[in-house]
């Protein structure tokens, strides 16, 4: 089937690595020119090379707002529109509530949140002049349901899924399709520099046979890979989607199922 991104130009942040590189390569995959907004630029680079469709690599510090800003209008300057805005960048870390300090706190919600808010903010006016524009946020699993260890992380997800339905009404009137993807579990570094070298201390057993215990609880029995969350972030960037707008579509293997 064809999506219909041939043509379009799209910014993906934080598309360098992980989930956002698997975003890049299925939105190229369509035909699209993705702009990779990333700190990494080496590792932006390679993968603009790599999908091609005049794909380029910016350097940003999205909660610097002249960064983001610069970028929004490089990518005007250099290609005349924007037609899509994924906004992956984020971070994580388990740490227990008492733990945190503000810091840590404003660390998470910088990235998270206000990132969103600054790039979002900066190239809204743009789509609502053309009356054209597919927004989706990256939340998670735990943007819906919060677990132990991850409350800030948890309560930025759950700020990317109200900034997704407020805007998606706000802004309903322009026809912008604005709607977020909640990844379940996807084996980036969090996983595998934090999460579980802990699950496998705790059980005795090497990472790997942790990973495989942990996804035993999962209804269909895989996590996910970047791939699949790039397919619904494709999905929802195309025309084929445009009467959805507001939704927190689950990628999870039914470990989320509302």
């Amino acid at each position: 089937m064809d999506l219909g991104l041939k043509g379009k130009i799209a910014i993906v942040t934080g598309g360098a690595v992980g989930i956002g590189k698997g975003i890049v390569e299925c939105l190229s995959r369509e035909g699209a020119t993705v702009v990779i907004v990333d700190l990494n630029m080496e590792a932006a680079k390679r993968v603009a090379d790599q999908v091609g469709n005049k794909s380029i690599a910016i350097k940003v510090d999205l909660t610097q707002k002249t960064d983001v800003e610069n970028a929004v209008k490089t990518t005007l300057d250099k290609f005349g529109k924007i037609d899509i805005l994924v906004n992956n960048a984020g971070v994580s870390r388990n740490i227990k509530f008492v733990d945190i300090n503000p810091e840590e706190w404003d660390r998470i919600f910088n990235i998270n949140v206000k990132g969103l808010y600054l790039i979002t903010r900066a190239i809204l006016p743009h789509m609502i002049q053309r009356r054209y524009g597919k927004i989706i946020n990256i939340s998670s699993m735990v943007g819906k349901e919060g677990i132990p260890d991850f409350s800030h992380y948890c309560a930025s997800k759950f700020a990317v899924i109200g900034l997704t339905q407020s805007l998606a009404k706000e802004y309903a009137e322009y026809d912008l399709n604005i709607n977020a993807v909640c990844p379940g579990v996807v084996r980036t570094s969090l996983w595998n520099d934090n999460l579980l070298p802990t699950m496998a201390k705790e059980q005795g057993i090497s990472p790997d046979e942790a990973f495989k215990n942990f996804c035993k609880t999962i209804p269909l029995g895989r996590p996910q890979t970047p791939e699949d969350i790039g397919n619904v972030v494709t999905f929802l960037a195309s025309d084929i989607s445009k009467n959805m707008t507001g939704q927190g579509i689950n990628v999870t293997s039914g470990m989320q199922m509302h």
